[in-house]
C-alpha cells in the first residue's frame, strides 16, 4: 500500500510539472503575439514628380502641358508582425491634388490654364523589414512593395479621358518609436513608382505612357496589440 502511494504521488508531481510546463509555453506564446497586429492613422505629404503627363488641348498639345501638384493626404497604415523582423502592411491613403492642364485652340492660341481639384487614392501592400526584435523601443525599418492608384475625372473642358486606374511599385525607410506598451509614433519615408495618369496627346511618341514618382512623407501613431 505504501509503495501504490508514492507511486501515485510521483505520478500527481509529474503531471503538475507537465502543466506547469504547458502553462509556460502557453504564457510565452501570448507574450510573443502580445503586438502582433497594428493600426496606424496618419498624415501624409506627397510631392508629384515632374515627368510629362500630355495635353488636354484639342490643337498645338505640348508635352508639359498638364501636370499634377503636390497635396497633402491622410491615411491608415494596418500592419501584421508575426516574426521579430519581419511583417506585412496594407496601407490606404487619400489626397485631392490639383490637376493643371493648358488648353490651345483657335481662340485662344497662347492657352488657358485650367485646373481642378481630383480625387486620388492608393492602396498598397509591402513587406516590412526591421533592424530591431519585436518590443524594441526603437525600431528602424525597411519597407517595399505595390500599389494601385485610382483618379478621378478632372473638371476640365472637354476632357478626353475619364477616370483611370494604375499600378506600381514602392520603397521606402521608416523608424517606429514605442511611447507606451500598447502606443507607438512612426515616420515613413516612400518613393512610389507607377504608370502617369489619364491617356492624353503627346507631341513626342516617345514619352507616352512611361512611369512617375511620388515621394511621401508622413506622420502616424500606431495602437499595438
Amino acid at each position: 500500500m505504501g509503495s501504490f502511494k508514492r507511486s501515485m504521488l510521483l505520478d500527481t508531481k509529474r503531471n503538475l510539472w507537465k502543466w506547469v510546463l504547458c502553462g509556460v509555453v502557453l504564457a510565452a506564446g501570448g507574450a510573443g503575439r502580445a503586438q502582433t497586429f497594428e493600426v496606424s492613422p496618419f498624415a501624409a505629404y506627397l510631392r508629384m514628380g515632374r515627368a510629362p503627363l500630355g495635353s488636354a488641348s484639342p490643337e498645338s498639345p505640348q508635352d508639359t502641358d498638364s501636370r499634377l501638384k503636390s497635396a497633402m493626404g491622410y491615411g491608415v497604415r494596418l500592419t501584421w508582425n508575426p516574426w521579430n523582423y519581419y511583417g506585412h502592411e496594407i496601407t490606404y491613403i487619400r489626397l485631392r491634388p490639383t490637376f493643371q492642364s493648358t488648353l490651345r485652340d483657335t481662340d485662344h492660341p497662347d492657352g488657358v490654364v485650367e485646373s481642378d481639384k481630383i480625387n486620388l487614392q492608393e492602396a498598397a501592400y509591402n513587406f516590412m523589414m526591421y533592424f530591431m526584435p519585436r518590443g524594441e523601443r526603437w525600431r528602424p525599418y525597411f519597407t517595399a512593395g505595390m500599389q494601385l492608384y485610382q483618379y478621378s475625372e478632372p473638371r476640365i473642358t472637354d476632357f478626353p479621358s475619364g477616370s483611370t486606374r494604375h499600378y506600381g511599385g514602392n520603397y521606402g525607410f521608416g523608424l517606429k518609436l514605442k511611447l507606451m506598451k500598447n502606443a507607438l509614433v512612426r515616420l515613413d519615408v516612400r518613393d512610389y513608382i507607377g504608370g502617369k495618369p489619364y491617356d492624353l496627346t503627346f507631341k513626342d511618341a516617345m514619352k507616352s505612357g512611361g512611369m512617375m514618382h511620388q515621394f511621401e512623407g508622413s506622420f502616424g501613431i500606431g495602437i499595438t496589440f
